[in-house]
């Protein structure tokens, strides 16, 4: 058994770089593994186009502040090199390619915490592997007969490969939208399929972004943080219910129990009024003509609305399991 450290903290991304260089200013022993080859996995394996939707002087960990020169909207290669160069500053060396396979109680009252690399003996352990690592896809029926192509949203990086086609994407958080967003651009016919219909914000009013009223309401009850939130929506967002985005009561409520995150809006508001964007019902099944060989292209999805379409390519965007 090797030997033990003060504190092991698992995950090198922003929240496990924070808390070891923390550790490391108080003057505490230790150590930072992470199972990915590299800092900051998470947004490495994101799509080209991905950026912060939190302004960048309220995006800097503690001690260093991210680079005027990487603009407002952090882009997802400069904040990689912010993580880098943030450990390096900080004096972190994380273990990379180490993966915790599980964390016991020792008999000194510290954690025994084995890896696939051996095992560690530690006084405290600090879990900072995030909550978007792992892609989920729903169980959909006819999935695996699916006769066409269908990526995660994890898998996805680009849209040169949707240029012209008819592409579906399942799900209404950020990631959706914005994919839906980059596929436009390269001349996709893109419908958005939503199961709950979410919240949706700009991403900044009058030049001040919305995360200044997160700030200000985290510690309000939901009967202050609903109405408020609501009321932003109203006199900044259009009325989509036409178009199948209806606006939300209590969406801090709707947050809370089922995990439907709000839309920072980077451009979907418009390209759904417009109708650049369609907006269907929540997919339930794949399937395709019978018989279908594999290199057949046109495939069918069958919505929650009893409609059925023809799409070429589909991206499920799905987010993490709806909550009870």
């Amino acid at each position: 058994m090797e030997a033990g450290v003060g504190t092991l903290v698992v995950g090198a991304g922003s929240a496990g770089l924070a808390t070891a260089a923390a550790l490391v200013k108080a003057g505490q022993p230790v150590s930072l593994l992470e199972k990915a080859d590299q800092i900051g996995a998470s947004w490495a394996g994101r799509y080209d186009s991905l950026h912060l939707h939190t302004v960048r002087w309220l995006s800097g960990l503690p001690g260093f502040r991210i680079p005027r020169s990487y603009g407002r909207w952090v882009a997802r290669d400069d904040l990689i090199h912010y993580l880098r160069e943030y450990a390096e500053l900080s004096g972190l060396r994380p273990e990379l390619g180490v993966t915790v396979e599980r964390i016991e109680r020792a008999e000194d009252s510290g954690w025994l915490v084995v890896t696939d690399r051996g095992v560690r003996a530690v006084r405290r352990v600090v879990l900072a592997t995030g909550g978007s690592h792992t892609p989920r896809l729903p169980d959909w029926p006819g999935l695996e007969t699916f006769p066409s192509e269908v990526v995660h949203s994890a898998d996805y990086r680009e849209p040169s490969a949707y240029a012209g086609r008819d592409v579906l994407v399942v799900g209404a958080g950020n990631s959706a939208t914005e994919i839906a967003l980059d596929l436009l651009s390269v001349g996709a016919t893109v419908t958005l399929s939503v199961r709950t219909p979410p919240s949706i914000l700009r991403r900044e009013i009058l030049g001040l972004p919305i995360q200044l009223l997160g700030l200000a309401l985290i510690k309000a009850p939901p009967g202050v943080i609903n109405p408020l939130v609501a009321a932003t929506r109203r006199v900044s967002v259009p009325d989509l219910s036409a178009q199948g985005l209806p606006r939300i009561r209590n969406p801090y409520t709707q947050f809370k129990e089922t995990g439907t995150v709000p839309i920072i809006d980077s451009g979907i508001v418009a390209a759904v009024r417009l109708g650049r964007v369609r907006v269907a019902a929540a997919t339930v099944s794949f399937d395709g003509p019978a018989g279908s060989p594999k290199r057949w292209q046109h495939s069918r999805t069958r919505r929650s609305d009893r409609r059925d379409r023809l799409h070429d390519r589909s991206c499920a965007a799905c987010g993490p399991p709806r909550r009870a």
